[in-house]
């Protein structure tokens, strides 16, 4: 879904996953109808929100997350047509 939006960026791929690996996964446990919350709410036996406020990873991951890339930490680029790459394009092999 939000692949072309990345590549319209400039982004490499790594970011859109780390991206959702950050946000979606950590707040999954958080919404009571998806199959993440309700089986928190089920196995425990206890409800959402009850759970919900000690849940500070959830609440903390997301916004640590914008943070970062709003600072440009780690935004890996995609290597322009033509041109040599990059220390910020290239994989962990490469930086050597």
């Amino acid at each position: 879904m939000f692949k072309s939006a990345f590549a319209r960026r400039g982004l490499a791929p790594v970011v859109l996953s780390r991206a959702v690996g950050d946000t979606a996964t950590p707040t999954s446990a958080l919404i009571p109808w998806n199959s993440c919350g309700a089986y928190m709410a089920a196995t425990l036996g206890v409800a959402t929100w009850s759970y919900a406020p000690f849940a500070v990873f959830s609440y903390v991951s997301p916004l640590l997350t914008i943070a970062l890339a709003y600072a440009g930490f780690r935004m890996l680029r995609l290597p322009q047509a033509g041109a040599a790459p990059s220390r910020s394009a290239a994989g962990p092999h490469e930086l050597n």
